[in-house]
């Protein structure tokens, strides 16, 4: 007798119909465009991409089958996300599975303690110049009220290299002063590409979601078209004041229920809140603060 065949694994239809495949890959060319720019103009190239495409596929091939109930096999992972099973097996060996989103970094937790906490604020709710030492409220005690792992001399130079603070010196004293309107890492930093990271992850994360189906996540936007580039700058200033607004609101909350899940066993959540604004001519370019003043004065030839 033969052996007897093998028994297909349970398989249930989607909830919802996925998205055809070839609109998805529609869509993604327009989001990988500005994403193509960042690569080439820091010159990495197609050969590049796809070798770090490779194990992102992997492993997200590895994690559809286990939300699926099924075995994580080197064949289930190939069949699945079309890389060849000797890659796969070298993948399960270099230790790239189950990587961990890294924490906020301890410079953006100072800088949302000092926006959120009165004591830290001024009158128009914004960060206060700080004493460098001393009792509270001081640069010193609102590090430490945030780590007690860094020491604060530590963690002020690494804010002053990022462009967060300057040390001034007022009435024989040192003075931290904020500067800029919150923690906006230099652009081409480290510190710039691992938020860019976040963001766009996150953004895309809550988009996927929703088009797969699964429950509901925020993932809105407002835009407009045939607008002057004065106009597309006078949205601009409307999206920083109401981001401003929001983010004042969403840090309060989010400090006040930090606090209050510290130590129990199911604060395993994270979550992101965020915003953005672009816009642009004809050729793609953002309009420039300066852009109505050159139209008006451009001389014809």
């Amino acid at each position: 007798m033969g052996r007897p065949a093998r028994q297909l694994p349970d398989t249930e239809s989607p909830a919802r119909p996925l998205p055809p495949v070839d609109d998805v890959m529609a869509a993604l060319a327009v989001i990988l465009a500005p994403l193509l720019r960042l690569l080439v103009a820091g010159g990495a190239d197609y050969t590049r991409l796809a070798a770090e495409l490779k194990p992102l596929f992997i492993e997200q091939a590895r994690l559809a089958l286990l939300r699926a109930g099924r075995n994580d096999t080197d064949s289930a992972i190939s069949l699945l996300s079309g890389v060849h099973r000797k890659d796969v097996r070298e993948w399960r060996t270099t230790g790239l599975a189950g990587k961990i989103a890294k924490e906020v970094s301890i410079s953006s937790r100072v800088y949302a303690r000092w926006v959120q906490d009165p004591l830290y604020r001024d009158r128009r709710k914004g960060p206060k110049p700080l004493p460098r030492l001393g009792p509270e409220p001081s640069f010193e005690t609102l590090a430490r009220s945030v780590t007690q792992d860094v020491h604060p001399y530590t963690l002020l130079t690494e804010m002053i290299r990022l462009g967060l603070v300057q040390v001034q010196q007022q009435k024989g004293r040192e003075m931290v002063v904020p500067q800029g309107d919150g923690y906006v890492p230099t652009a081409g930093s480290r510190e710039s590409v691992e938020l860019f990271g976040a963001n766009v992850s996150d953004h895309a994360a809550a988009a996927v979601n929703n088009l797969l189906g699964l429950p509901a996540q925020l993932e809105q936007s407002v835009f407009a078209e045939r607008i002057t580039a004065e106009s597309a700058l006078r949205l601009s200033e409307l999206a920083r004041t109401l981001w401003s607004r929001a983010r004042s609101e969403m840090i309060a909350e989010a400090t006040r229920l930090h606090e209050a899940d510290r130590g129990r066993d199911d604060a395993n959540c994270r979550m992101r809140f965020g915003g953005y604004y672009w816009a642009q001519d004809a050729l793609g370019n953002p309009p420039a603060p300066d852009a109505t003043a050159q139209a008006e004065h451009h001389d014809p030839e």
